[in-house]
């Protein structure tokens, strides 16, 4: 009797031991999964950062001249490339253009840089960007990368359009901080309507000339691998 008893108290500690043991591994596997969500989300928003900051550079090299401000579209399309494309390579998952586009328009209100038909673009081409990998892939498609970073890549459009939309109120009111030449430079052939068509067709060709570079070797994760991030 008193061995069943002593065997009875043991299975007891051992079971106790093992429900402890276990739900300390639980907790253990719950931070681990903590840390690497928090780890993802880091580098996530980080390579939107990236695709912001492409746009800001180019920018300030506008203050060289009218024509690089005016249709930083064009280079942005190149500079901007390869975050986006690394961004929907690494994360095929559905908000990714559309978080490029808020940060963008985040960043630009945050430097007082952002305006109403800005605001506007960035949502509409980010829409547009969505739709066009959900169309083609499931957001894992080569062809809806390459057609959504098309539309991203005509952001910077939306932007710079208060010149042609009303540009004695801008010139007026001086919101972009540049010198009268600068102005009387604009107010010439750069905002001609047959040069902002070929900006907007030149834009497209290099952005999708880049993506097609960019994704010769096309190959996005798995989900499995999004959510265990290595």
């Amino acid at each position: 009797k008193h061995h069943f008893i002593t065997f009875f108290i043991a299975k007891q500690v051992n079971f106790c031991n093992f429900v402890a043991l276990d739900n300390n591994y639980n907790l253990f596997l719950e931070n681990i999964t903590n840390i690497t969500n928090m780890q993802r989300a880091i580098k996530l928003v980080g390579l939107a950062m990236l695709y912001v900051l492409a746009f800001f550079i180019v920018e300030v090299l506008g203050a060289l001249h009218p024509y690089v401000w005016t249709y930083s579209a064009v280079p942005a399309a190149l500079i901007a490339a390869w975050p986006y494309y690394k961004l929907c390579e690494r994360y095929p998952l559905p908000g990714m253009a559309m978080l490029c586009a808020i940060l963008l328009l985040m960043v630009n209100f945050l430097f007082g840089q952002g305006h109403e038909i800005f605001a506007l673009g960035c949502f509409l081409f980010g829409f547009i960007a969505e739709g066009f990998r959900k169309m083609w892939g499931n957001y894992r498609g080569r062809k809806g990368t390459i057609a959504s970073y098309a539309a991203m890549a005509l952001i910077p459009f939306s932007k710079t359009c208060v010149w042609w939309v009303d540009f004695e109120t801008v010139t007026t009111m001086n919101i972009y901080n540049k010198q009268d030449i600068y102005y009387a430079t604009l107010a010439g052939k750069i905002l001609s309507l047959p040069v902002l068509l070929s900006m907007i067709a030149l834009t497209l060709v290099l952005a999708i000339g880049a993506m097609l570079l960019l994704t010769r070797n096309w190959n996005p994760r798995e989900k499995y691998d999004i959510i265990i991030e290595k």
